[in-house]
């Protein structure tokens, strides 16, 4: 059974750090359906749904996008398969802000739709099992940040301590709660949505949508916690743009 990852130091106290990675060809990556970028003290913007949250048709929609999108720079699915580090190079070649601007895209489709609230939405009423998962290793092997638990997906800022693999965070929170949660088949969709928040403003707007999120569901559907370890870099009112 995977566990934790144990910390190679724990830290006295959580420090949000910017990053510039503008062109991240020497960052480490975990890499599954999509690359997952890697620094050790970066604090992180994760989202993680269930599995019935976005439906068959829609999903199958956004991977032939995405297919298209790579085939157009020379990316085949038959390349990613035969040889995936060849192919995983050759992704990174794509000029960065092309390539982010893509991600983002696909990024704000799932958001879009998860707030449409397919699915059974189980976490409606086990959204207090989950904020628990959430919850027990803070201060252990990671600071966690804002989070709402939604009835079918979770957003989370969450700052992993040195050693400690995020991926083995999320599969531990992912395993206490399919098993504490009634439910039939596969709870969650295996692979989860993150990305380094790299400044303090983009921190500032991740804060602002966590909070957000819920505004229009019922006081007991969802958890929501805004976490004081953050505030210290709220120094700037958020403009929109």
């Amino acid at each position: 059974m995977k566990k934790v990852s144990i910390p190679k130091t724990i830290p006295e106290r959580a420090i949000f750090i910017s990053f510039d990675i503008d062109e991240p060809m020497s960052v480490p990556r975990y890499q599954r359906n999509l690359p997952h970028l890697r620094l050790e003290g970066a604090t992180y913007f994760v989202t993680f749904r269930l599995a019935d949250s976005i439906p068959q048709k829609i999903m199958e929609s956004w991977i032939a996008e995405r297919n298209d999108w790579l085939a157009a720079h020379g990316l085949l699915d038959s390349m990613k398969k035969n040889n995936p580090e060849l192919w995983n190079s050759l992704y990174f070649t794509i000029p960065f802000t092309e390539r982010r601007q893509f991600e983002l895209q696909q990024q704000r489709h799932v958001l879009i739709e998860l707030d449409n609230c397919h699915g059974d939405c189980l976490l409606e009423n086990s959204h207090n099992i989950v904020a628990k998962a959430l919850d027990y290793f803070h201060g252990q092997r990671v600071w966690i940040g804002d989070y709402v638990v939604m009835p079918n997906h979770v957003h989370v800022i969450i700052q992993p301590f040195p050693g400690v693999k995020l991926e083995d965070w999320l599969y531990s929170v992912k395993r206490f709660s399919s098993t504490n949660i009634v439910h039939k088949g596969q709870l969650w969709q295996a692979e989860s949505f993150d990305r380094i928040i790299r400044t303090q403003l983009e921190l500032l707007r991740t804060r602002k949508y966590i909070a957000n999120n819920p505004t229009k569901l019922h006081v007991n559907s969802y958890s929501l916690k805004q976490m004081d370890w953050l505030d210290e870099y709220a120094l700037m009112p958020l403009q929109e743009p």
